[in-house]
């Protein structure tokens, strides 16, 4: 079912409206809206699977953290098991879990930069954002993409359990998590 892009911003902005009154914006409210957005437009073509909402709705909820803090940091963290994993072990992550890619490194971007504008952020944050997610390659450009999602790097130790739980109940394979741990700094 194809939903116009008008109808899908304006239902955005009313469940933005009627959240802020209920206390919380969605997470998944606003990656169906993004997902429902027609064309060939950069955030449709990033929004989150099901799968991967109920990764970053889990993020958002237990770690008290933004929609885009959620997908920044996701993005962060799995741009840097992209370029620090071999291709196979990132190709069996991204098949064991629709949608992942998407999230990983630049491939966030979309997903942040449609949920910016609709939440009324600068293209200046923007770009600020794409420079600190378009290529995490070690540690310390993950605690810079942290640092520019107003995090600090002690939220990565926060973000990697939940991520690696969710990877596990997606049927990703302890050897593929313990390497992702190892990158990520924590125990897999």
């Amino acid at each position: 079912m194809n939903i116009p892009r008008g109808f899908a911003l304006a239902t955005l902005m009313t469940l933005a409206a009627g959240s802020a009154l209920a206390g919380g914006f969605s997470l998944n409210d606003a990656a169906n809206a993004i997902a429902g957005m027609q064309g060939g437009d950069k955030a449709a073509a990033a929004a989150p699977t099901t799968q991967t909402a109920g990764l970053l709705g889990a993020l958002g909820s237990q770690l008290n953290v933004t929609p885009q803090q959620a997908i920044g940091g996701t993005g962060a963290m799995l741009g840097l098991a992209k370029n620090q994993l071999s291709g196979a072990d990132f190709a069996q992550l991204s098949k064991s879990v629709p949608g992942l890619e998407q999230l990983s490194g630049s491939g966030a971007l979309g997903s942040l930069g449609a949920l910016g504008g609709l939440l009324g952020q600068s293209s200046g944050q923007a770009s600020g954002l794409d420079s600190a997610l378009g290529n995490v390659q070690n540690t310390n450009d993950l605690n810079n993409a942290f640092s520019a999602l107003g995090m600090d790097s002690g939220m990565i130790g926060q973000f990697a359990p939940l991520i690696l739980q969710f990877l596990g109940q997606q049927g990703v394979g302890n050897s593929l998590l313990n390497n992702l741990g190892g990158i990520w700094g924590v125990g897999g």
